[in-house]
């Protein structure tokens, strides 16, 4: 009965930990000086308008841009309109995009000083309206301007609304290469989003970032951070305007809020989708950390800290060498005691089993149960299918420790239990070195305990069991924020640090429980948990599912298809049903879809225009403009073996870094001004080379409309809109 009470009680702490990172609510009053939501959020009404979506360089986007000029005006604020042509790429990257930016940037205090700039950006992709990305990031700062106003700061603090970041990053790439203000900021605090609910999470600093994790320690009244977090962000594609910004070495904090990403670059990104609670957590975070920022003189070097929040109500931070250190001695310590207790041999090995084979029982359970039901069958409600994967890790787990280990002196048990959690903590910090804040508070009471267990056995136990649950405390916390950002799966990705969170707290009680019952009744909770998931529909009015469609028109292999975008999953009867499907991969992008026939349509068509080609011994240097030809963007896409070695405006081309993941090589251009741009790419080839021209329009042909009338409710496109796509072979 203990294990199974246990059990129950991992499953609930597993069931409830979301509340570990719920946002406060915004104040039902006010004071002055504090973060308004409410004026937040008329703001953010007022600069959307209708809420139609506003991709860089557009008429849309221009209309936005006016509305938030004036709501920048009307707070007091003379925003200054900075236009550039930009070319950027990312690191490790082959694809430049190409856009006009038209950036928005307004100053409050000093003319002259080291400057603190606060960056979002007002654009958004042609899918959906951004409300909250980056919507939320734009009322944010004119709200927090709003408020400096009334108490200027000691330093300068410029606000730049950027355009372009949805497409290359291109409005943080002109500021840092045009913008004469770019040269005094030292210090940045950063907004973007990937969702519509869920707390302001600090995930991204700048390194070492000693002076930046003081300033959010001071700042935060609600933290939420983790140094996991801003280590897997350097991990990750996904890249924010940081990514060009971090190349200054500014002092960095860089916010963000995840929940829900099903709703995010979708059409149901909108103001009435946006959290409230979300907004005033964020809104007030950043004007605390404004003014914390602003009031310091100088940004620094500083040392790299390793940091957790502890449930949104406490902040801890050490040098990331002191915290190495300690779980070096924290592993030398458990390991001494672990030889001293002959912990290390059959105790270690069976708790390992245990511990492993939960963990690759969940991925292959997953595994299997994918290739029978595709697609994300947990999209609306991902909490059922977590459960079931904690309910089957606990039940594989429990067994494994009751067959292996039970007949182990407790003592040893337990010593080698933590031994485990040290050894993965070690091992996990060598990849993620902020990992190591997560393995020192809890370990360290359970080294407590093993060094008190001879003279006192009832402390030891007290004291083993609070180790456990201020594990499972972090832990938890960390899970709920991994199943946030997991919403594309792999779901199972959570199993080793349940296994690990479960752990202590299974061990404490199996010596007193380990009846088949017991198990038994897990194994059904298991079973009908899956069997919950699994029947549940797999989208919601609240979490729709993906579905996108595009009419593609290749002129390289003479074929017209419809293709449909919805994460390989099945597609619904009512689409099935108006063609023979197949999925394939698509030559000129390289993506997965499921594709059928289609009619030959008229659509845009681009052009290309060679103004000169230079061969020498070395490279080609191929000058061409570039016409759209009525589509919304136009790109050339190269063969994977096309060495290419730099592309982007004449004169200035971006190289591809040795460094860049192996793939094709790719220039992009969006909005009008790539009608007539030139452009300059530098091949490592004599002989002229082949690519793909790519025109896309941001709308599908009529002929689609009985695809699009078929797309079920709580369906929507994300990612991209509808869209027509022409591909054209050109040799440069």
């Amino acid at each position: 009965m203990r294990l199974l009470l246990a059990v129950a009680g991992l499953l609930l702490a597993f069931g409830l930990k979301g509340a570990l990172i719920a946002p406060p609510a915004p104040p039902a009053t006010v004071a002055a000086g504090e973060f308004d939501t409410q004026r937040a959020i008329g703001r953010l009404t007022r600069v959307l308008g209708d809420q139609r979506p506003h991709p860089v360089d557009s008429p849309v986007d221009d209309a936005v841009r006016e509305r938030l000029m004036a709501e920048l005006r009307g707070i007091g604020l003379d925003p200054q309109l900075r236009e550039a042509m930009d070319c950027n790429i990312t690191p490790e990257s082959r694809a430049v995009g190409c856009a006009m930016t038209r950036n928005i940037v307004a100053s409050i205090g000093p003319a002259t000083g080291h400057r603190l700039l606060l960056n979002a950006h007002y654009d958004s992709t042609p899918t959906g309206p951004g409300a909250s990305d980056d919507g939320l990031g734009v009322a944010t700062l004119i709200e927090v301007a709003a408020n400096l106003r009334a108490r200027p700061p000691q330093r300068p603090v410029t606000f730049l609304f950027n355009e372009g970041e949805e497409f290359g990053l291109n409005g943080a790439r002109a500021f840092v290469a045009h913008d004469p203000l770019a040269s005094e900021v030292d210090s940045l605090i950063n907004i973007d989003t990937r969702g519509v609910s869920g707390p302001a999470l600090m995930f991204e600093t700048n390194l070492p970032n000693g002076p930046a994790i003081a300033d959010y320690g001071r700042a935060a009244r609600r933290p939420y951070a983790n140094s996991v977090s801003t280590d897997f962000a350097t991990l990750i594609p996904n890249t924010t305007d940081v990514t060009v910004f971090k190349e200054r070495g500014w002092k960095t904090l860089s916010y963000s809020i995840i929940g829900n990403e099903t709703r995010y670059h979708s059409p149901g990104d909108t103001v009435t989708a946006l959290d409230r609670a979300s907004l005033y957590h964020v809104g007030s975070e950043i004007l605390a950390a404004t003014r914390v920022v602003a009031s310091e003189p100088r940004g620094g070097s500083g040392t790299r800290m390793v940091f957790t929040d502890i449930a949104g109500r406490g902040f801890l931070s050490l040098p990331l060498v002191v915290a190495a250190g300690l779980l070096i001695a924290l592993l030398l310590g458990t390991a001494f005691v672990a030889y001293r207790g002959k912990a290390i041999g059959a105790a270690l090995g069976r708790v390992a089993l245990a511990t492993t084979g939960a963990m690759i029982g969940i991925a292959a359970l997953v595994a299997i149960i994918g290739w029978f039901v595709p697609g994300d069958y947990w999209r609306a409600y991902p909490l059922v299918a977590y459960l079931a994967i904690y309910a089957t890790l606990l039940a594989v787990e429990a067994a494994l420790l009751v067959r292996f280990a039970k007949t182990i002196e407790r003592s040893r048990l337990r010593i080698a239990c933590w031994m485990l959690v040290i050894l993965f903590g070690a091992l996990a910090s060598v990849a993620l070195p902020g990992a190591c804040i997560y393995f020192l508070a809890s370990p360290l009471i359970a080294l407590a305990a093993m060094l008190v267990e001879r003279r006192s056995t009832g402390l030891a136990t007290v004291l083993f069991w609070i180790a456990a649950l201020v594990q499972l405390l972090l832990f938890a916390e960390l899970l709920a924020l991994i199943e946030m950002l997991l919403v594309d799966g792999p779901i199972w990705a959570v199993a080793p640090l349940a296994a690990l969170a479960a752990l202590p707290v299974l061990v404490e009680t199996i010596a007193g429980d380990g009846s088949p019952m017991s198990l038994k009744l897990v194994g059904i909770a298991a079973v009908g948990l899956w069997l919950g998931a699994l029947a549940m529909p797999r989208t919601s009015s609240e979490r729709p599912g993906a579905l996108t469609f595009s009419y593609v028109r290749d002129e390289v292999s003479g074929k017209s298809l419809w293709a449909a975008s919805n994460k390989q999953s099945p597609l619904p009867d009512a689409v099935q049903r108006l063609g023979k499907w197949r999925d394939v991969q698509l030559a000129y992008n390289g993506r997965h879809r499921w594709v059928t026939d289609a009619p030959s349509i008229a659509i845009p068509s681009p052009t290309i225009r060679i103004l000169s080609s230079v061969a020498s011994s070395k490279q080609r240097i191929v000058r061409l403009t570039l016409d759209r030809g009525g589509a919304d963007a136009v790109g050339l896409r190269f063969a994977k073996d096309v060495p290419v070695l730099a592309m982007g405006l004449a004169g200035r081309p971006q190289a591809i870094a040795s460094k860049a993941k192996p793939g094709p090589s790719s220039i992009n251009c969006t909005g009008r001004a790539c009608d007539g741009l030139v452009i300059e790419i530098r091949v490592a080839a004599q002989s002229p080379v082949k690519a793909r021209l790519i025109g896309t329009s941001f709308a599908i042909p009529t002929q689609a409309k009985p695809l699009i009338d078929a797309r079920p409710a709580n369906t929507q496109t994300q990612y991209a809109p509808d869209n027509a796509v022409m591909v054209r072979a050109v040799s440069l």
